[in-house]
């Protein structure tokens, strides 16, 4: 059987020399993923390079055992070519894929420990994957947070004093040997105290982690908790001022063309491209793309039912995004319940803080009034806060939308939630206004924060979302 199995590898790699000997003769031509379709749709032409030069140590974030290969493998390989000290944070070690854990251990109804032995299965493939593309064991680091639950972690179980319980080992804590900080529990504020810890002592001039428009809950999640560990760093240290990119991996209709197609540009979803144009290429070798793809192969427990998938992103290029964290504007004018009037203390309209993709969720064509389109928010000059979701059609009583906010200050954390179809608080309030679904909520509860992480959901019948706007950093001028 293994004889069959390295038989089969050697079959693979040699096609994919083949395929990569062909492109370098010009004998496939120009990949018809590189090239744009409809108007609108990017084109590789259309990304920049992304800029390497000058750049030191690379810290990469990942969510699950296999992102750090499929978001940013070339970029590892490319910096430790290029000298720079790399280091690798992977967040969870991806115990909750309850299909994957029956398939390795044969189980119907997989146990606690089950899932441990997978967590501790997938951490080993990453060590072997990473070791492909350069990066020795000592330089990568296992946080061992709960899989499918950092998005809790970000917005219920934030204080360690109520740790959340994996469904999955069972576990408030990590049961794994290896793991960064053994004395964390399963709460927010212990992933994000860990995660500055890493930031302030290896000290990264070049930072890549899941992009904010990530689909996948413990992507989206850890990329809100970078982002928060990174402003809390440069505040704390002024002259640090890291490069951070933001890698996609889950969004309908990415990768384009799925399955193996080492010779396809890889190409940011149009919709997502029209409302965050800044995107980069990294162009990979034939050299090292095939290396890519054989790290890729290093995790087999995924790789027997996400083969396609994964091999998705054996491309000759990687996608990079710069991520913006405006500040949050005054409302010195204009409706509270109509952005469209909003202007600031220079009398000049205030833009969205946050755009989402229009037509981006699975009722897009009969539910207008559930397609987020954009998001506003202001501090009034009494201090409270004001923030308005704009939906593509009408905002309509028959859903729900929901306002979170979590503000950080002197004081602390403090998360804040406003629904239109029920008050949660007597200091907030919510209107419905034509496009508009719009939240104020008083300064007495939200204090003085410095910072303001704000996103917004819709819903219909419980629990269906129907869209979500990306968590949106923004700083909090002083008074």
């Amino acid at each position: 059987m293994m004889r069959l199995g390295l038989l089969w590898l050697h079959r693979r790699r040699a096609l994919l020399l083949l395929m990569l000997l062909a492109l370098s003769l010009g004998l496939l031509g120009v990949s018809p993923w590189a090239r744009g379709g409809a108007p609108g749709e990017p084109s590789l032409e259309d990304l920049a390079p992304l800029p390497l030069e000058g750049f030191q140590r690379l810290l990469v974030f990942a969510p699950h055992c296999d992102d750090e290969a499929l978001g940013a493998g070339g970029l590892i390989l490319t910096a430790g070519r290029m000298g720079m000290d790399v280091r690798v944070v992977i967040a969870t070690n991806g115990d909750g894929y309850l299909f994957a854990t029956m398939d390795e251990f044969r189980r119907v109804y997989p146990s606690p420990q089950d899932f441990i032995r997978m967590g501790n299965l997938r951490q080993q493939e990453s060590l072997e994957a990473l070791q492909f593309l350069g990066v020795p064991p000592e330089q990568v680091l296992f946080l061992s947070y709960p899989d499918r639950g950092l998005a809790a972690l970000w917005t219920n179980n934030w204080r360690a004093s109520k740790p959340y319980r994996s469904p999955y080992s069972r576990a408030d804590r990590s049961p794994y040997p290896l793991t960064y900080n053994p004395q964390a529990v399963y709460a927010g504020e212990h992933l994000l105290a860990d995660l500055l810890s890493i930031l302030e002592s290896f000290r990264p001039d070049l930072v890549v982690y899941p992009h904010p428009n990530d689909t996948h809950p413990d992507h989206w999640s850890l990329s809100a908790f970078v982002r928060l560990a990174l402003a809390l760093a440069q505040q704390r240290d002024p002259g640090y001022r890291p490069h951070a990119y933001a890698y996609l991996v889950h969004r309908p209709g990415f990768p384009n063309g799925r399955g193996f197609h080492p010779e396809g540009g890889l190409l940011p979803p149009a919709p997502l491209f029209q409302v965050t144009p800044r995107w980069f290429r990294l162009d990979l070798s034939e050299g090292d793309a095939l290396r890519k793809w054989a790290a890729i192969q290093a995790y087999r427990s995924q790789f027997r039912l996400m083969r396609t998938f994964l091999e998705s992103f054996a491309r000759d290029n990687e996608l990079f995004a710069e991520v913006g964290s405006p500040d949050l504007p005054v409302l010195a004018e204009g409706d509270p319940r109509n952005p469209s009037t909003w202007r600031d203390r220079e009398g000049e309209p205030i833009a969205p803080v946050q755009r989402d993709p229009a037509r981006d969720f699975f009722g897009r064509d009969v539910v207008a009034g559930g397609d987020l389109v954009a998001l506003y928010a202001a501090q009034r000059p009494d201090g409270s806060l004001v923030t308005c979701a704009q939906v593509r059609g009408r905002a309509t009583r028959a859903l729900v939308y929901t306002l979170r906010v979590k503000a950080v200050g002197p004081d602390g954390f403090k998360d804040l939630v406003a629904r239109s179809d029920r008050v949660l608080h007597r200091s907030f309030s919510t209107t419905l206004s034509g496009p508009y679904a719009c939240h104020q909520i008083a300064s007495d509860v939200l204090g003085r924060p410095q910072f303001l992480f704000v996103g917004a959901e819709v819903k219909g019948a419980e629990p269906l979302v129907l869209d979500r706007a990306a968590w949106q950093l923004l700083e909090v001028a002083s008074p």
